[in-house]
């Protein structure tokens, strides 16, 4: 137990004993450390006063510095001042010159000014009068172009009195020797009427001197009744209320025989003046006879010639009394339908009275067809002639002739009756015929691609008027007895003709190019048909649109594409392009029907009987076809 308890102090004593000496180690080093840090202190203060002995001696060298550098830099002042004042004595000088350039520059800116002053006025004055003349150029420009209008308008009227020269020379040529041998002809009319004139002088003396004698018995008469009166009265007496005239014979024989005298004159003078003009009669007739025996072959021709075509009309077996129309019927149904030609079909047109329908077609023929009461057709004749395509139809009045005109610059009439034949031609377009209607009896007209309207006299067979309008006339009518022409255009004009002066009268502005007209003359309005698939209803008494018509089946196939009033003027009809026609009703404006999968091409042209009871429509392809209700 004691061996144990002093290992363990000698155990502890050892252990304080290492801790001592490890402490003394430590010990030593932290009295080193310590007198390091004393060391270190001292070094900083010192270090702290040099760097402020530095300090001082870098601003005493910065100063020393500065002052020397202050000194040279004195010195280059100084040089450069006296530079300067070199420099300034220059510019001073040089600012002297400079002052009396700026002054000469003055001068020659106040000149350069005002001469720029001067030039801007005169700039201004040319800058007007280039206005002007840019105004006068566009007045010119315009000017121009309206000459050149006029000059085409005017070439195509010289070209026509050119061609009409040239007709009119021929004519001349082929008249001039019968116009000579009727001048012979004339002479010995006029010697035979001399002679005439002498006897109707003679007659007219004798019967004068029969006139004296007949007043002078007449007088006698008078004087010798007088007389007998007078007798009569001095001679009555009365008895018991009876009046007794005695009978006086002498004087009643006297006054007989002046009656059987008078009579007797009367017979003589009858006679006389029959024998007077029997004898008139017979220089008249002798000299006719005298006149065909001189040249009488010639002259027959020459009647002839201007009397052709005008047979009695009345000998038409095909004449109708004209119909009148209370009440149009709406087509819905097909009635019939034919093939009337080989080619195309351009053109329809019913007869007046309603019995006869015209088909002009490509194969220069028209074709007549019979349509009964219960809508049959029948072929009753066709006409030939044409030098070019039917475009236009056109029955007169009376329903005896009909005018066609076609593309070959030419209108034709024909007699359709018992004849049959071509009556007369009319040449003076330069272009196709688009158009074409009877004025009166004894005029036509004529409208063409030509830009022209022609009006004729059918009886002198020559053009009477040419009315320049300007641009291609697709379609016109007449609306009353006078003449007056409403005509349809190209140039998208709706123009109005005045009859009396020939001039366009009213001029109507629409937005395409018209293609046909129809007029109802009761109500006074006009139908318009557009390219631009509208039709435009028009109130002639108020010139003015009443309504337009569109409809999506409807669609403007040619440049002459027909719409028709019906004749009571309730309703429009109209075909399309895609072989469809489209009826509206003018009072509502709606549409009544479409009639469509009945054409197989599109629809050329529309006509409407004239009774109001048929519609007949006409395809490209040659087929017709006749609607009802």
């Amino acid at each position: 137990m004691t061996t144990i308890d002093s290992n363990w102090k000698l155990n502890i004593f050892s252990q304080l004993k290492e801790h001592n000496r490890q402490w003394n180690v430590y010990g030593s080093i932290i009295e080193d450390y310590n007198h390091i840090l004393e060391n270190n202190t001292i070094q900083q203060v010192q270090c702290i006063k040099l760097e402020k002995d530095v300090y001082h001696l870098r601003l005493a060298n910065a100063d020393l510095q500065k002052a020397a550098e202050a000194s040279q830099e004195l010195v280059t002042v100084n040089n450069k001042l006296s530079k300067a004042n070199e420099e300034v004595i220059t510019h001073l000088r040089e600012k002297s010159e400079f002052a009396r350039e700026v002054l000469r520059l003055n001068h020659l800116l106040t000149d350069v000014n005002e001469k720029f002053i001067k030039e801007e006025i005169k700039a201004q004055q040319y800058k007007n009068e280039n206005d002007e003349l840019h105004e006068k150029l566009k007045i010119a420009e315009f000017q121009i172009n309206e000459l050149v209008q006029v000059n085409e308008v005017l070439r195509d009227e010289f070209q026509a009195i050119k061609n009409n020269v040239g007709q009119l020379h021929t004519d001349y040529n082929q008249m001039k020797p019968t116009c000579l041998e009727l001048e012979q002809q004339l002479q010995t009319a006029q010697q035979i009427n001399k002679q005439i004139e002498v006897e109707l002088i003679l007659y007219k003396n004798q019967q004068a001197t029969m006139h004296d004698l007949e007043s002078e018995q007449f007088n006698n008469k008078d004087h010798k009744k007088v007389e007998v009166q007078k007798l009569t009265e001095s001679s009555i007496f009365f008895d018991d209320d009876i009046v007794i005239v005695p009978s006086i014979k002498h004087s009643s024989d006297s006054h007989q025989n002046t009656f059987i005298n008078s009579d007797s004159f009367g017979d003589n003078y009858n006679s006389m003046n029959y024998s007077s003009h029997e004898s008139l009669h017979r220089e008249r007739k002798n000299s006719m006879h005298g006149l065909s025996n001189g040249g009488g072959n010639l002259l027959k021709n020459f009647m002839r010639k201007f009397s052709n075509g005008m047979t009695n009309s009345t000998n038409d077996r095909l004449y109708r009394t004209s119909t009148s129309c209370l009440l149009a019927s709406i087509p819905t149904r097909v009635i019939t339908h034919w093939d009337c030609t080989e080619l195309e079909v351009y053109a329809l047109q019913f007869q007046p009275s309603g019995s006869i329908l015209a088909t002009g077609c490509s194969d220069k023929m028209i074709h007549l067809w019979e349509i009964s009461s219960t809508g049959q057709q029948s072929k009753y004749c066709s006409l030939q002639g044409s030098h070019g395509a039917i475009n236009a139809l056109d029955f007169d009045n009376e329903g005896f002739r009909l005018v066609a005109g076609c593309s070959g610059d030419k209108a034709y009439i024909w007699s359709y009756g018992e004849q049959k034949m071509l009556k007369d031609t009319y040449t003076g377009h330069e272009r196709l015929i688009y158009t074409c209607k009877f004025i009166s009896r004894t005029k036509l007209v004529t409208g063409s691609a030509d830009r022209t309207i022609k009006i004729w006299d059918l009886n002198g067979r020559h053009c009477i008027e040419t009315l320049f309008a300007g641009s291609k006339c697709h379609d016109l009518v007449i609306t009353d007895a006078t003449g007056t022409i409403i005509s349809g255009h190209f140039d998208r004009k709706i123009r109005i003709w005045d009859p009396f002066t020939n001039k366009c009268r009213t001029e109507f502005k629409y937005d395409a190019a018209i293609t046909s007209l129809s007029y109802n003359d009761e109500k006074q309005q006009l139908l318009a048909c557009f390219k631009d698939d509208t039709l435009k209803l028009i109130d002639l008494r108020q010139n003015k649109t009443i309504y337009t018509f569109k409809h999506d089946n409807f669609k403007v196939s040619t440049d002459t594409n027909k719409a028709v009033l019906s004749p009571d003027g309730r309703y429009a009809c109209v075909g399309s392009q895609d072989g469809s026609l489209v009826v509206w009703n003018m009072d509502n404006q709606h549409c009544e029907n479409v009639l469509k999968q009945k054409h197989n091409t599109m629809v050329t042209s529309i006509a409407w009987q004239p009774d109001g009871k048929y519609v007949a429509s006409c395809e490209k392809h040659r087929q017709v076809i006749l609607w009802s209700q």
